[in-house]
């Protein structure tokens, strides 16, 4: 039955400590990236309502700024990025269009490695930045896709852009850009689905073993549960339940994870 869920995902290659940095890559087709250009955009453009300061271009390919108490710095890394970590990202995205091909970006040549440190915020704000960043470096000409490693996430690039725009909010975010809502069916034709992703946000991962919905419904469903934890704190006890509708209850536990998450999981069950 739980097959599906002994596929352990990737994981998060930084730490998973609220106030760790905040990572972002971009995969390029060639061997460059134009930073002196994302220089000049960001002298014009405001983050989070704030111009960054400090702005440097270094002659090793780094271009650094301070942005509301965070240090953030864009390097260029001559070299594709590990193939280990994109297979399961690019085997499971959904959000891909279906007429661009996503196995194409294994043909990246080079990355951009984003690294927000320190800042302000809560996790949500300090992301709001690092996704902000991301999306306007995401603009420049070359780049084939834009992962999220704390998600194990890979992104078509206008559509990160376009999502990082429209939700721009504390009360908003764009957790499908930040939260891997990874599913499958299991040998009966029920479905699986496990997060990766809502620990850096402050929250225990969730992980259904089966549930009698179709892939869209659970994902809308586990989403707006993502939205309710972030407005209201983690609220999902051990031992309670929660409705999927008035007449359909499922069980809140509190148990280790079935596909490797270190500590606990919020594991949903009917």
């Amino acid at each position: 039955m739980f097959g599906f869920f002994k596929k352990k995902p990737a994981p998060p290659p930084q730490t998973t400590e609220p106030a760790g940095p905040v990572l972002s890559v971009l995969l390029l087709e060639g061997d460059s990236y134009p930073l002196d250009a994302l220089q000049r955009e960001l002298t014009k453009k405001q983050i989070a309502g704030k111009f960054p300061t400090e702005m440097e271009l270094g002659d090793k390919g780094i271009l650094s700024f301070n942005l509301d108490g965070a240090i953030i710095a864009l390097a260029l890394m001559p070299a594709p990025y590990p193939e280990a970590d994109l297979d399961g990202p690019i085997s499971t995205t959904w959000m891909w269009p279906k007429n661009s091909p996503i196995q194409i970006v294994k043909r990246h040549r080079s990355f951009l490695l984003i690294t927000m440190a320190l800042g302000n915020g809560n996790p949500v704000e300090r992301r709001l930045i690092a996704t902000a960043v991301t999306a306007l470096a995401a603009t420049q000409p070359g780049v084939m896709a834009v992962y999220w490693p704390e998600g194990t996430l890979i992104h078509y690039p206008p559509l990160f852009v376009e999502m990082a725009k429209e939700m721009q909010s504390p009360e908003l975010p764009p957790l499908y850009l930040w939260v891997d809502l990874r599913a499958g069916r299991n040998e009966d034709g029920t479905t699986a689905l496990f997060t990766t992703g809502l620990t850096p946000l402050g929250h225990k991962e969730i992980e259904i073993p089966r549930i009698d919905m179709e892939v869209g419904e659970v994902r809308e469903w586990l989403i707006s549960i993502m939205y309710y934890l972030l407005e209201k704190g983690p609220i999902l006890l051990d031992g309670q339940t929660i409705g999927i509708s008035a007449d359909h209850q499922v069980k809140i536990r509190h148990l280790p994870s079935k596909i490797g998450h270190p500590g606990k999981v919020i594991r949903l069950e009917p």
